[in-house]
């Protein structure tokens, strides 16, 4: 039986290691402004229900992967994550084109930069 436990222990203890060296681009504290932010942005946008719903969806699922990015699965390097990141929101400001009006989505892109700008400082990126 003791064997059997073996590989799970040490799996658990991989893992642990793992999440300590790990530094995700959005902390849970960075999350929590993001929500704040998210706010905010439907605030200005005077988005419908539905329209909140979709500009949520789509910000939360970019997020989501730009979080991940500095796993240590991935193997990235700073610079590989810093592209990474340029990439993602390359593709959400252009998915946020398609759904937003004119005037919301220059509202969006001017917000998320100034994200971009804390999350830049916070991992000494530059342009």
């Amino acid at each position: 039986m003791a064997l059997l436990a073996l590989p799970t222990s040490l799996a658990a203890q991989d893992e642990s290691a793992e999440a300590q060296q790990y530094e995700p681009i959005f902390t849970d504290k960075d999350k929590s402004f993001l929500r704040l932010w998210y706010y905010e942005q439907v605030l200005k946008m005077n988005l419908e229900e539905d329209q909140q719903d979709d500009y949520y969806t789509l910000l939360t699922f970019y997020t989501y992967k730009m979080t991940k990015l500095a796993l240590p699965k991935y193997g990235y390097t700073d610079a590989e994550q810093k592209q990474k990141f340029d990439e993602l929101t390359a593709r959400l400001n252009a998915d946020m084109k398609d759904f937003l009006s004119p005037e919301n989505y220059k509202i969006h892109v001017e917000s998320f930069s100034n994200i971009m700008d804390k999350v830049y400082a916070k991992r000494g990126w530059t342009d």
